[in-house]
């Protein structure tokens, strides 16, 4: 991609006009065909798992950058272990959390050769939205990927509440402990609600499967948290 496409693909997205799916696309469509014809169409960019996984490597890293500069930038206030629990914006379950909620179609970001590994489950989404930053890090640079993420991430890091993130509190507390991390499993025979906007329902068991809380939400994140809500309530009574 020469520096006039990119160039293009950066005034492209960094458009206010075009939401995120619309920007993806124009992403994607650029990435596969190494041309600026807007023409051209394509379902899926082309990178093996490996090359998916470098970047996923890569976003993740720009994300937590980002939310740390902005985070010390724009919230004075805040203590250095304050800001250190609200790094949990740019967790992978709080990006699955962001993607569900706005809508973002990432299954154009994920691989077959991911999307069929059983071992992502739902943090394929999360991984999507680091390895798309880590792509687009790549070719645009720091700033016109600061500008980006920022687009998307600036509401949600000024409204993100450490307390609220039962996931992260509940890992800690078995991490404290010296206990294997909780996992987290779907009860699909108790997914409900209309087709166009079913309910999740989600449970979660200590490592060696003790029965630890159950929780339902809109989306699989929502539902998540809920459990492991319930599961600190148990452990050590309401957070």
């Amino acid at each position: 991609m020469n520096n006039r496409q990119k160039k293009f693909l950066k005034k492209q997205l960094l458009d206010s006009k075009s939401d995120f799916n619309q920007k993806m696309g124009e992403f994607i469509n650029f990435f596969n065909s190494d041309s600026s014809d807007p023409g051209f169409q394509s379902e899926k960019w082309n990178i093996s798992k490996e090359e998916w996984q470098r970047y996923e490597f890569l976003g993740d890293r720009v994300l937590n950058l980002v939310a740390a500069d902005y985070l010390y930038h724009h919230v004075p206030l805040k203590r250095e272990g304050e800001m250190t629990k609200m790094m949990g914006v740019v967790s992978n379950e709080s990006l699955t959390g962001i993607i569900e909620r706005n809508g973002f179609d990432v299954a154009l970001l994920i691989p077959k050769t991911i999307g069929q590994q059983q071992t992502y489950g739902e943090r394929v989404k999360g991984g999507a939205l680091e390895a798309f930053i880590g792509a687009l890090y790549e070719i645009v640079g720091f700033e016109g990927t600061r500008t980006f993420v920022l687009n998307i991430l600036s509401e949600e890091i000024k409204q993100y509440d450490p307390a609220t993130n039962y996931i992260g509190r509940l890992q800690e507390w078995y991490q404290q402990h010296g206990l294997p991390i909780p996992i987290y499993s779907e009860i699909m025979e108790k997914r409900d609600g209309p087709a166009h906007s079913p309910l999740f329902t989600y449970q979660v068991s200590a490592g060696d499967g003790t029965f630890l809380g159950e929780g339902t939400g809109r989306n699989a994140t929502e539902a998540k948290q809920a459990a492991a809500k319930r599961a600190l309530e148990k452990i050590r009574g309401t957070p």
